[in-house]
């Protein structure tokens, strides 16, 4: 049985007699009903993949005298769902008075974008970006426990010098393999573990490793924001913007790369200040990133939106 996300039922009386109206959104289709006296005499559905998604249900009644019953029903609130009915053109109940139903123009334009994401175009464009990622993201995830892990064992000395070794590794790797083990930015995320090791080796410091990712932060953003105000995104962020399925503004990607890095260095410098260092270990593993993700994705939503929006 399909998953029920809404239902609506109610009745009314029209001439001593009373119709019931029940509608029902399920996740693929939606469907509604016209009712006198347990017999079905109207009815009205939407299917998945219809042209209108978001028209009104109209249920249309033709009475023994002649007369024509319609019964309008649709979004009365942001939660809920009314009915209008009209007897020839003339309103004989409302479940909201005076209100119009019917979705709004920022539903409809959201339906529009998700149609389009899910076009056979789209689709091919994502699955292709899936299977050119996937290992890089597979790695990423992977140093990062293992610099989770070392630290917890070792300390954050032998976890940022380790981190080093293991992007120096990967890089020897990825010069003898075709499969794309770093990412687009795989130069770049190197260097920011080298300094990370310079800055464990230089210092022997705990307490200046764990403001590493406010001084990365801060170091990856200033790239960034250049780019993105200076070149337009057209040296680092076209890198990174290859990687999705989607147009993108490269102008709007390196700046708004620039603001998380700065926003994720205050994070980070904040976290250092209030917390232990195995509840900072512990945030900067598990709970930063999905704060990030967030912001990433609010980002993108952006992006997408630039005037110089293209596909790379």
């Amino acid at each position: 049985m399909p998953l029920r996300l809404s239902r609506l039922s109610r009745s009314f009386t029209l001439d001593g007699q009373t119709l019931a109206v029940e509608h029902e959104v399920f996740m693929d289709s939606s469907r509604s009903s016209l009712t006198l006296d347990g017999e079905v005499v109207a009815r009205d559905g939407i299917e998945k993949g219809a042209k209108d998604l978001l028209r009104n249900h109209r249920l249309v009644w033709t009475r023994p005298d002649g007369r024509v019953l319609e019964v309008d029903i649709g979004p009365a609130t942001t939660w809920s769902y009314g009915l209008a009915a009209r007897l020839e053109g003339v309103v004989v109940h409302e479940s909201h008075p005076g209100r119009s139903l019917g979705y709004g123009p920022g539903m409809k334009k959201f339906v529009n974008m998700a149609e389009a994401t899910n076009s056979t175009e789209m689709q091919a464009r994502s699955n292709a970006a899936w299977k050119r990622n996937w290992p890089s993201l597979a790695t990423d995830v992977s140093l990062g426990l293992f610099f989770f892990f070392v630290a917890r064992e070792y300390g954050l000395v032998t976890a940022a010098v380790g981190g080093a070794c293991a992007g120096l590794a990967l890089w020897g790797v990825q010069r003898i393999t075709k499969i794309d083990l770093l990412g687009g930015l795989a130069v770049f995320g190197i260097a920011m573990s080298l300094v990370s090791a310079a800055f464990a080796l230089i210092f022997q410091d705990e307490r200046i490793i764990q403001h590493r990712g406010t001084i990365l932060g801060i170091i990856g953003a200033i790239p960034f924001l250049l780019d993105g105000w200076l070149t337009r995104g057209q040296k680092l962020a076209v890198r990174l913007a290859r990687y999705f399925a989607f147009d993108v503004d490269a102008r709007r990607l390196g700046i708004g790369m620039g603001l998380i890095g700065l926003v994720s260095a205050g994070m980070n410098a904040t976290a250092v200040a209030l917390l232990s260092k195995d509840a900072w270990l512990v945030f900067t593993t598990f709970l930063d990133v999905p704060i990030v993700m967030v912001l990433f994705l609010s980002m993108l939503w952006w992006v997408g939106k630039g005037p110089e929006a293209r596909a790379y």
